[in-house]
């Protein structure tokens, strides 16, 4: 495994088609400062940029996946607003790029990092891992998670989420489809790199594409959504992978994506 970069809070790390973004500030429970959101940028930059990486797993040394805004920094005034504009700018580099994104979340996962988690595309969490978004006890608006978790969960039951601040457990998230892989605490990351490996298998330009609509789900009418089927569609047929899956079939044989 090569690191790519080591910086104070954050490290990424990538081996073939993989890549890991860890967080590392172990002894804060990976709470995000000012000096993690600039990290945090620099990290999925280099990741949208690398044509070689195809999935990427995102997780947190220690007890806890991560406990969100830092409340030290918050309490001491030294957040603004372009702590949150980094913030947002970083988790739509994960949700737009054409890599599949899975998240572990074990511990906490706790504001921020719950709307880290709905960012990325897949999520896996120990059935004891605390997830919630608190923001209004310290009277704040929990980003954007205002926006992403109805799509995952419902109004009804976003809104308990949001205005109520409490915590769910990682089981509770997967029966109201807020999770979608639940695994044991013991050799978690184990768990993760398994699950990340299956979806290498089957990260293919088709599967990517599909990330890229799948995301437009909701966002766009009938016929601007055919028009951007069309155009993805026909940038997948014609395409390597494709060019590698007939092959494969015909060589009764599994394809080895690019």
């Amino acid at each position: 495994m090569e690191t790519l970069l080591e910086l104070g809070n954050m490290r990424l790390e990538k081996d073939g088609k993989r890549a890991w973004l860890n967080f590392t500030r172990e002894s804060h429970l990976n709470a995000m400062n000012n000096e993690g959101t600039e990290q945090i940028n620099r990290l999925v930059m280099a990741l949208r940029e690398d044509p070689d990486i195809r999935v990427v797993v995102v997780r947190g040394q220690g007890r806890a996946f991560c406990t969100g805004i830092d409340l030290k920094e918050l309490s001491a005034d030294r957040i603004d607003m372009s702590y949150h504009e980094r913030w947002e700018k970083a988790l739509r580099i994960l949700e737009k790029m054409e890599k599949v994104v899975i998240v572990g979340m074990h511990g906490f996962c706790l504001g921020g990092a719950l709307q880290l988690a709905m960012a990325c595309d897949i999520r896996v969490s120990t059935p004891d891992c605390q997830i919630g978004l608190p923001a209004i006890r310290e009277s704040l608006v929990p980003g954007l998670g205002t926006w992403r978790l109805p799509r995952y969960i419902g109004w009804g039951r976003a809104k308990k989420l949001i205005l109520g601040g409490e915590n769910i457990s990682g089981e509770e998230a997967l029966n109201i489809g807020l999770v979608d892989y639940l695994v044991p605490a013991e050799n978690f990351f184990n768990h993760l790199d398994q699950i990340a490996a299956n979806y290498l298998k089957s990260c293919s330009a088709g599967s990517r594409m599909s990330k890229l609509l799948t995301n437009s789900a909701f966002d766009i009418n009938y016929n601007d959504f055919l028009k951007y089927y069309f155009k993805l569609q026909e940038r997948t047929q014609y395409s390597l992978d494709a060019e590698e899956g007939k092959r494969a079939y015909l060589e009764k044989r599994d394809p080895i994506w690019q």
